[in-house]
């Protein structure tokens, strides 16, 4: 069982990694220097989804449960392996650009097959640990990683410009509020704090770690965006593959220590093994439920290795990148959908009204 704050933690990283990689880039593609206005349209339209989605739900039952409760067993799999599908697509992604950036920035002469063997290792023997373990330390890191970047910002105050966010609006309204709608999948992997419902104290405390969540995930994504944009100007802004680390690059604390970015590193590299220990262990809890299994440990090594697999199919992370959009449209509409379908048919199973004080109060 997971306290608020533990879930609220998690999710706050899984929601968050993604602007530490290369999601900033799709949003200054979109809308050039005003993505960070995209990232607060996003945040607006993620809020309502999520508002719609709590009126809905009753119960402490994730999708899937539900799923057999309304269909039966051929429904629950079909959810069981939708959402699946749409973890190992988040994942798979991680899986190859966390190790090509280490590969280039740390380690260019070791082959990339070898450093992703290491880190899928490292993360199973995270996911095999357990979920409340890895959560505490999450917990406990997450403060460490919010200075840092709280820190990281301040240190760039010398080199933002004003100018550089002009024209403030980009390429336009229609690119922002139009295309841009596609990038809500930055906040898909809220689609956890459904499936891991069951592990949450009661409903009434998962939908206060999921508003904490989108409150900090939405914040971070919009100061870090905001920062990258008015460091560097478009289309300059668009060439780099992850803004992030390229903003890292060009701190110089001293003479003595002039590379922040291996600070930098240093905390990216554990907040995404716990972010990959999660998600490979939620997406064999989804297995686990799914098909009404024992055990999910025997369930971790067939899951590595179909990421592992399913990640180094691109020949090149620039070609990972060209998909990313593509990707996002798969995504979303499962990950903020199934919710609210599922949200309905638990009105039907727990009622129209319950007490604030009960366990499966609505989320």
């Amino acid at each position: 069982m997971l306290q608020r704050k533990e879930m609220t933690a998690l999710l706050i990283n899984v929601i968050s990694l993604k602007m530490l990689l290369t999601f900033p880039r799709i949003f200054i593609i979109n809308s050039a220097n005003a993505a960070w206005i995209q990232a607060l349209y996003n945040t607006l339209v993620v809020f309502l989804i999520f508002f719609a989605t709590t009126k809905l739900y009753r119960g402490n039952k994730n999708v899937i449960q539900l799923a057999e409760m309304a269909g039966g067993k051929a429904l629950k799999i079909l959810v069981g392996m939708t959402v699946f599908a749409v973890l190992l697509i988040n994942f798979s992604s991680v899986v190859r650009i966390f190790p090509e950036s280490v590969k280039s920035v740390l380690l260019q002469n070791f082959k990339i097959e070898a450093i992703v063997v290491t880190f899928v290792i490292a993360i199973a023997i995270g996911a095999y640990i357990g979920l409340a373990p890895v959560a505490k330390v999450n917990y406990l890191f997450l403060p460490v990683a919010g200075a840092v970047l709280l820190a990281f910002l301040l240190l760039l105050i010398p080199y933002y410009r004003f100018s550089n966010i002009m024209p403030v609006f980009g390429k336009g309204y229609g690119a922002i509020f139009g295309k841009g709608f596609n990038t809500v999948s930055l906040f898909s992997d809220i689609l956890f704090l459904n499936i891991l419902l069951p592990h949450c104290e009661n409903a009434g405390e998962a939908r206060k770690s999921g508003v904490k969540a989108l409150v900090i995930g939405a914040g971070i994504s919009v100061i870090i965006l905001l920062g990258y944009c008015l460091v560097y100007p478009y289309p300059a802004s668009k060439e780099f593959i992850i803004p992030v680390y390229q903003l890292a690059r060009i701190i110089h604390l001293s003479s003595f220590f002039s590379r922040f970015e291996a600070l930098f590193q240093f905390v990216w590299s554990i907040l995404v093994l716990l972010y990959s220990s999660v998600y490979v262990y939620t997406m064999c809890y989804v297995w686990q439920i799914t098909f009404n299994l024992k055990f999910y440990r025997p369930l971790i090594f067939p899951v590595v290795l179909i990421s592992s697999v399913i990640a180094m199919v691109p020949n090149s992370m620039l070609d990972l990148i060209g998909t990313e959009e593509t990707k996002s449209l798969i995504v979303y509409p499962i990950a903020f959908l199934l919710p609210i379908i599922f949200g309905a048919v638990s009105r039907r199973y727990y009622g129209e009204g319950r007490r604030k004080d009960e366990s499966d109060e609505r989320i």
